[in-house]
């Protein structure tokens, strides 16, 4: 039995650190790539590729010069690739600059759930630049590291680039405080909530990226912060809009 379980956990760890064999089709994009195990439009998928490149290139991070590929995996055995995140939009195995996304419409930029697209605006771009946002932070800041990040700086760093540095920080806090479903991840399955708690910490503490990695600042810490100068605008009476603070 231990022969077969390691038998397995290597034939497991081969696929994801050379999955090339398994995805016939594929397009690239400077340091990026799309593989799929169904055809889809190369046109269409460069254009994927250029949208994540862009969402990277706004963000704190940066590709460098390793190459990143990204793998959609249509069919049923993509059990094989997501393990035991089976369930997820996308899974990233750092320090493999591998990325697995589930079943999609490479042509029409969606992730595909059971019930249908994933809803907007979290395109296949999004999860391709936030999935490669996880190995981005790996490489900055180095696997032990990573693995230490608070879950809030890791998933919301992530979260960010993933969208392209795009977090209305007003509109995002007004849903926290309203409680809405969107804001708590346990509830929804987002990160909204960690995005916006990164884009305030970067926007409007001042916080380099590297300054942010580097901390253990807990979430607590960095929510309390937050609504202390939400509450202090609001008492004020200023304009709760966070750009003119």
């Amino acid at each position: 039995m231990a022969v077969s379980a390691v038998m397995l956990a290597a034939v497991a760890v081969g696929v994801l650190a050379f999955p090339q064999p398994l995805f016939a089709y594929h397009v690239e994009y400077g340091q990026l790539q799309l593989w799929s195990d169904q055809p889809f439009d190369e046109r269409q998928g460069r254009r994927v590729l250029a949208d994540i490149a862009g969402r990277i290139e706004a963000s704190p991070l940066a590709l460098g010069e390793n190459a990143h590929r990204i793998f959609v995996a249509n069919t049923e055995w993509r059990r094989l690739v997501f393990l035991w995140n089976y369930g997820a939009g996308g899974v990233n195995y750092y320090p493999l600059r591998n990325v697995f996304i589930r079943q999609s419409d490479i042509d029409g930029n969606r992730v595909l759930r059971d019930a249908g697209p994933v809803p907007l605006p979290r395109t296949l771009a999004y999860f391709g630049a936030h999935e490669i946002g996880h190995s981005l932070i790996g490489e900055k800041i180095g696997m032990l590291a990573n693995w230490r990040l608070p879950v809030w700086i890791r998933e919301g760093l992530a979260d960010y680039v993933g969208f392209g540095r795009e977090a209305d920080i007003d509109a995002l806090t007004k849903a926290f405080l309203a409680e809405e479903p969107d804001l708590d991840p346990r509830r929804s399955g987002l990160y909204a909530r960690y995005r916006l708690l990164v884009a305030y910490m970067i926007k409007h503490e001042g916080w380099s990226v590297e300054r942010l990695l580097g901390s253990q600042l807990s979430q607590d810490e960095a929510e309390r912060r937050l609504l202390a100068r939400y509450t202090r605008a609001i008492s004020q009476q200023q304009n709760s809009d966070f750009s003119n603070w």
